[in-house]
């Protein structure tokens, strides 16, 4: 879906200000704005960005990140798993003592 952002007054006697919303044509922008906002007028409906992913945005770089950050995990998880085994059972005992005994 798109990005949709228009001017609207919804008082007689306040100013105009910018409204966003998602939609994936304008008579759908404008009808969810009339929905939502129940404005007097409605100016300057334009479409800010179109749908769908691009590979620049900060969202998919971090995701790439997060997706990589999972990956070394896992690989340090199968490396070193007779490490991190006995780690792991020294916490899971510690948070039970914690729980249940403390």
């Amino acid at each position: 879906m798109a990005t949709w952002k228009a001017e609207i007054k919804t008082t007689p006697t306040g100013s105009a200000y910018t409204v966003t919303v998602e939609a994936g044509a304008s008579y759908v922008a404008k009808q969810e704005i009339e929905h939502l906002y129940n404005p007097i007028y409605i100016r300057n409906l334009r479409q800010v960005s179109s749908g769908g992913s691009s590979f620049t945005s900060d969202g998919d770089v971090s995701g790439y990140l997060i997706l990589g950050a999972i990956a070394v995990g896992i690989w340090l998880l199968v490396e070193y798993w007779w490490i991190v085994v006995p780690i792991a059972a020294l916490v899971l005992i510690g948070w039970i003592y914690q729980k249940f005994f403390a």
